[in-house]
């Protein structure tokens, strides 16, 4: 049975997904504003990735392939990875997974054992506390600055123990949609080395593409001890396909030993070894560039217009979403049910685990977008 602590962290999943079943029913009249799912589809050169992928034919192609990934693939990401970041990374530093899903469990099963801490800065995303539980670990979530939403370090700094062995960050954090600061990462790298224990620093970079260019930097340039967590599906729009990779920082003084360790619990855990098929399409993956500037420009339209109906709106600079306060201080998941009603879906913030605030996907096709904005502006003067 699923332990009485997993339940609570499930419950608000389970209730928005009750009120996204009843939504569904209007069909096309729906604006599905909750998951990032790209409502104007995924673009042909991604699809004719996939295409080249499949058509190839290769001996063993879509066959087994070793724990860990192909090593031909896990080159081609370390390559990648070295020249974005400046760091030398190895084919072995890399672990290809089915997701990022995947990629975060690799991570705190490899760092932590039963009764370990993981400090989570919270709002975060849902899952980030029902990993560490299900892994017998302990989440400590740490509140982001309110408002802002920027990186409280002190506040992380006085919730290390000895029993601390990871901080999991998401940046650019979702939902707030913050691309931290090079200042903001700089003192969290220094609260981090000074700590009595050494602590790994697992950064969920999934968002890392919808930050304007040059305008991202890794906490992995920052600090040492530090493991990536990554998605294709993200930026290609290819979620479902579920292809994406854990990197252990050529830096972590237990490089070594945590990437080996992480391949082998790949064979432990059964299901974190990526598909045949996937892993032959991330080369022509990394070198696939998007336009995402109408995702800036709906951003920035979004925030603006909801800001004039009296809505307060995080200070967005990143992601694919942006994040409200629940009007006139009303409950989040009545706010949603009212939202659901009047077409809108939106995800409130106890999946986030935080309160007053309600999360918006850019995703929705440009009709949706334009009628759930509406729908947000009558309901904000209400």
């Amino acid at each position: 049975m699923i332990p009485f602590e997993m339940e609570s962290l499930l419950r608000p999943l389970e209730e928005f997904e009750a009120i996204r079943r009843r939504a569904a029913r209007l069909g096309d009249r729906l604006c599905d504003l909750s998951y990032a799912n790209p409502y104007e589809g995924v673009e042909a050169a991604t699809r004719a990735v996939l295409r080249r992928a499949l058509y190839g034919e290769r001996l063993l192609d879509l066959q087994y392939s070793p724990f860990g990934g192909q090593t031909l693939v896990r080159r081609t990401v370390a390559d990648d990875l070295s020249a974005r970041y400046a760091l030398p990374f190895a084919f072995d530093d890399v672990i290809l997974t089915p997701g990022a899903m995947a990629a975060l469990h690799l991570a705190l099963r490899s760092l932590g054992e039963p009764g370990d801490e993981v400090i989570v800065p919270a709002p975060c995303w849902l899952d980030y506390p029902l990993y560490a539980r299900y892994l017998g670990l302990t989440p400590v979530l740490v509140p982001l600055a309110e408002g802002s939403f920027d990186l409280d370090v002190a506040a992380i700094a006085d919730a290390i123990t000895d029993r601390t062995r990871a901080v999991l960050l998401s940046h650019p954090s979702n939902p707030a949609g913050r691309n931290y600061d090079a200042a903001s990462l700089r003192a969290l790298a220094e609260v981090l080395n000074g700590a009595d224990s050494r602590i790994t620093l697992i950064a969920d970079e999934v968002q890392r593409d919808f930050v304007a260019a040059g305008e991202y930097r890794s906490i992995c340039q920052l600090y040492d001890a530090t493991v990536l967590v990554y998605s294709f599906g993200k930026y290609h729009f290819l979620q479902g396909q579920r292809t994406g990779y854990l990197a252990i920082s050529p830096r972590h003084q237990e490089r070594a030993r945590l990437a080996a360790e992480a391949v082998r619990w790949t064979r432990v855990m059964g299901f974190h070894a990526p598909t045949a098929l996937m892993q032959i399409a991330i080369p022509d993956l990394l070198d696939l560039q998007h336009d995402m500037r109408h995702i800036a420009s709906w951003r920035e339209r979004m925030t603006g217009e909801l800001q004039e109906s009296g809505y307060r709106v995080a200070p967005a600079d990143a992601t694919l979403f942006v994040y409200v306060a629940t009007p006139h201080q009303q409950d989040d998941f009545a706010f949603i049910r009212q939202l659901a009603a009047a077409g809108v879906l939106a995800l409130p913030a106890p999946l986030f685990h935080h309160r007053g605030w309600f999360r918006i996907s850019l995703t929705g096709a440009e009709r949706m977008l334009e009628r759930g904005l509406a729908a947000l502006r009558r309901m904000g003067a209400a």
